[in-house]
């Protein structure tokens, strides 16, 4: 099979596609290994409604493959906890919660309150919660999402699903209770020479065609496998095509596209 020439059912549609670094527009989501890991993955802790972390370096692709593996997932039952500070802590997390829950009346101020408001919100629905850059929680972040996946009947808690750095992996492994818990574990590594030039030629347009030693230069010299760097390469390859005048990546200006990372 051409990577150029890909099937339909290895490439999923512009509208409704996951975030990209710099919001780049045009790209398509390419099933990859990881890609499609990442949605069984996702598919069989929403099943079991169980407890889930998605980990790895920096930049390969964790939030945007979960993004893409969570699409199909009704808006309205995921919660997902983002904070603009660092270190968030249970404060942080409960706050969080009850604004994504939507629920009622003044949020309470006594944590055992607040508690007792979320252990029985949550088993209400089959809500799934996404924990994104997991790295940054304070431990008693993780033991406090512990102990509301712990309240209540099995069949009706939450899927939790953690997403960060081997920070966060490492932080829950150290702690026993909550490392038995965890019934799927995934590591995300970076992409092969192989899977570079089998995937970025279908990731967008602008490397439609061209020379697999181009792409092998900038994953050596840059990218790494790293799919944020290839976002960002495919940012410079854009601007870098009109500016230059190409029609086509040649070995001008992969080098202009290197002086640029």
């Amino acid at each position: 099979m051409s990577p150029t020439d890909p099937p339909p059912d290895e490439q999923q549609p512009q509208n409704g596609q996951p975030r990209t670094f710099l919001d780049l527009k045009d790209t398509v989501t390419v099933a990859t290994d990881t890609l499609m890991e990442i949605q069984d993955n996702v598919r069989d802790a929403i099943d079991a409604r169980c407890m889930s972390v998605i980990y790895g370096d920096a930049g390969l692709g964790k939030t945007y493959g979960t993004e893409a593996a969570l699409k199909q997932v009704d808006p309205q039952l995921l919660l997902t906890l983002e904070f603009t500070r660092s270190r968030p802590g249970p404060k942080d997390v409960r706050e969080a919660l009850f604004h994504q829950l939507h629920l009622p009346g003044v949020m309470p101020g006594e944590p055992t309150k607040m508690y007792r408001v979320l252990t029985e919100a949550l088993p209400r629905r089959p809500y799934v919660i996404v924990c994104d850059e997991a790295q940054q929680y304070k431990r008693e972040s993780f033991e406090y999402i512990r102990r509301l996946w712990d309240t209540g009947p099995e069949k009706t808690r939450a899927t939790i699903i953690f997403v960060g750095g081997k920070e966060a992996y490492d932080t829950m492994q150290s702690d026993p209770a909550l490392a038995s818990r965890i019934h799927i574990r995934q590591e995300v590594l970076a992409m092969s020479e192989e899977e570079v030039l089998r995937t970025i030629p279908n990731f967008h347009p602008v490397w439609n065609g061209v020379d697999p030693e181009h792409l092998r230069t900038l994953d050596i010299r840059f990218t790494r496998g790293g799919f944020r760097n290839w976002v960002s390469v495919t940012a410079h390859a854009i601007k870098g095509k009109k500016l230059l005048k190409k029609k086509t990546i040649d070995s001008e200006l992969v080098e202009w596209i290197l002086r640029k990372c």
